[in-house]
């Protein structure tokens, strides 16, 4: 027969006593005194096998079961995410290098293309207007400045001639622009014709450039600056705070 014993020390004279308990299989295992479930002490079980610590290995499967339930429940939505995330994430691009293609030098002053619309949308008011004259003048000063903007280009890369042509063709049609001076000018200094140089920078002031800033910044024009004749022409020209 097994042995039990009262847990509620304390609150059971019989539990304070310490006596034990003998049951058969099958048998109530009520405490006499306070009806609390008896406890199994140590000792040989019903079948005549090895004593078992009943006590000790139901608090140690506690102990397993209550850490199983940890770890299974407590980590569980943070591992989920860290799978979700892991298998949403897009793969990393491999790094690729592109080849910078490199910038071509600034040279000569190009008229804004704010200008060249404004000369194309007055053509085609004049020529609603009837005004043809008008509407030819405006029409030739917006195609001199398409063709300043390849002129300059061109120079940019070195192709004198093809420069020369274009610029040569703008002054055709805008002869008093005064951009078409100034580049033309830059042209000659790019093919060491320092004097038609300053014969061309002389024809921009006169025809009105007041891109002074623009001039300022062009390095195009360095070893020019320390011409006294060029240094002449710009003050006799430029105006008090150009």
């Amino acid at each position: 027969m097994a042995k039990y014993k009262c847990p509620t020390l304390g609150d059971c004279d019989r539990a304070n006593a310490g006596e034990v308990f003998e049951r058969a299989p099958g048998e109530d295992l009520k405490c006499p005194g306070c009806s609390t479930l008896l406890e199994a002490q140590a000792g040989p079980n019903p079948t005549g096998g090895k004593p078992k610590l009943l006590v000790p290995l139901v608090a140690a499967a506690v102990v397993v079961i209550g850490a199983g339930a940890y770890l299974f429940l407590k980590p569980q939505p943070e591992m989920a995410a860290e799978a979700v995330a892991q298998a949403e994430a897009p793969a990393a691009a491999p790094v690729q290098t592109e080849a910078v293609a490199p910038q071509e030098a600034r040279t000569g002053i190009a008229p804004s293309d704010a200008e060249t619309a404004a000369q194309r949308r007055q053509s085609e008011q004049a020529l609603v207007a009837g005004k043809a004259s008008e509407a030819e003048s405006a029409g030739s000063q917006a195609a001199a400045n398409e063709m300043l903007k390849v002129a300059i280009a061109k120079m940019a890369q070195g192709k004198l001639d093809e420069a020369e042509k274009e610029l040569l063709a703008a002054r055709l049609r805008a002869p008093k622009q005064p951009l078409v001076y100034y580049n033309m000018a830059v042209l000659r200094l790019k093919q060491a014709r320092t004097d038609d140089a300053l014969k061309e920078f002389e024809g921009a002031f006169l025809a009105g450039f007041s891109h002074f800033r623009e001039m300022d910044a062009d390095t195009d024009l360095d070893q020019l600056r320390k011409d006294p004749r060029f240094d002449k022409l710009v003050k006799q020209y430029r105006p008090a705070g150009a």
